[in-house]
């Protein structure tokens, strides 16, 4: 294997695989990069088994020579030295490997050798049927990602619970995550005529969401039993799906509410923020909201040793009772009212201890749920 290649953009491809690499690999080669020069340019590959990313160079960008390859061929070099060592290289790099699997490194007048694995060794990607393949523009999947898969569950006790459900109906993808005190739900109208689901590791997605891509560049999403990939023009994710039944969550989407307030997303969310300053003395960081009446909420928080704080805030619009008074965990609501890009929120209460439904005020496409805590 022999090549030239333009620094800034190796060490670009290397930043995006280098966080998936770990040194502490059961499989001692997937502590390594598996580089490739090919027809189409330079193939950086990393894994940690779970989670695999492959990132392309190719030969030109805007009919420019970026790639320039002298022998095709393969090899597998330590990640950590070599991300170290590319990111203080000052120029365009020349990167040879030769059958012992040593690879020599020059950029400008600085040569380095480093010690190669055979790329035969490294694990072979999960084979995918081209048929199932589902377009998604990257900005509203990953839109779609940031409002749910802050509700996954931290704790692996129920493995269904820490990924994220992603449903394909019919010109239309819902994403939706659970930890089972909270519930976050997002749809997405895209062109599919697939009726597929599957539950993707939350570790995954967040990966997915740090690939450098443009938004308006279209995602195709190939899957198996048990693999998903997300293919970009230069880059693909290859993630396990978790096995078992995600639970039914329709059903605990309240269907009526005695109250429901409109109310400004902004300050809401502000005012929760500051009462989550004296909240830290709780396990679940309390917060309490009470209708006052059909114009003011309050939003209070109390700390037995420090303080409290209480404001209210002006009601937008206001149906059903205003006799309502709950605690929640201030950082459930923060989490939910921050993926809510709309100027006004509507808080539907279904009645002591059942949870809230938190939507943006002229959309159902975005919806949360918070169960509420007990404060006795």
């Amino acid at each position: 294997m022999d090549f030239k290649v333009n620094c800034s953009l190796f060490i670009n491809a290397m930043s995006d695989i280098n966080k998936v690499i770990s040194s502490r690999n059961v499989i001692p080669i997937l502590a390594g990069i598996k580089i490739e020069a090919n027809k189409n340019g330079l193939t950086l590959t990393g894994s940690n088994s779970d989670v695999v990313i492959e990132r392309t160079i190719p030969s030109f960008i805007n009919e420019e020579k970026v790639v320039e390859i002298s022998e095709f061929g393969s090899v597998v070099v330590l990640s950590k030295y070599l991300n170290e060592l590319i990111k203080k290289l000052p120029d365009d790099i020349h990167m040879k490997a030769d059958f012992n699997g040593s690879v020599t490194i020059k950029s400008g007048t600085i040569e380095t050798r480093l010690n190669g694995f055979d790329s035969n060794e490294y694990p072979k990607l999960p084979e995918m049927d081209r048929e199932n393949n589902v377009k998604v523009p990257f900005g509203k999947l990953t839109e779609a990602i940031k409002q749910t898969v802050f509700a996954v569950a931290k704790s692996e006790s129920r493995p269904v619970l820490t990924g994220v459900k992603m449903e394909f109906e019919q010109n239309k993808l819902i994403c939706t995550a659970t930890d089972s005190h909270r519930l976050a739900r997002r749809e997405v109208h895209i062109q599919s005529d697939i009726q597929e689901s599957f539950i993707v590791p939350s570790t995954s997605l967040s990966e997915l969401m740090h690939l450098k891509e443009s938004e308006s560049s279209t995602l195709d999403i190939y899957y198996t039993n048990s693999f998903i990939v997300f293919k970009t023009a230069n880059s693909s994710l290859y993630s396990r799906l978790i096995e078992g039944s995600f639970p039914n969550v329709q059903a605990l989407v309240p269907s009526e509410s005695k109250s429901t307030v409109t109310i400004n997303t902004k300050a809401l969310m502000e005012g929760i923020d500051r009462a989550c300053v004296f909240s830290t003395e709780w396990k679940n960081n309390n917060v309490n909201l009470e209708i006052v009446n059909d114009a003011r909420i309050k939003i209070a928080s109390n700390a037995t040793e420090v303080g409290m704080i209480e404001e209210y805030q002006k009601i937008i619009e206001m149906d059903g009772q205003d006799d309502i008074q709950m605690t929640f965990d201030g950082r459930f609501m923060l989490d939910a009212l921050k993926g809510i890009q709309e100027e006004n929120v509507t808080i539907s209460f279904g009645g002591m201890m059942k949870p809230i439904v938190i939507k943006p005020q002229h959309s159902g496409a975005c919806l949360h749920l918070i169960s509420p805590l007990r404060t006795y």
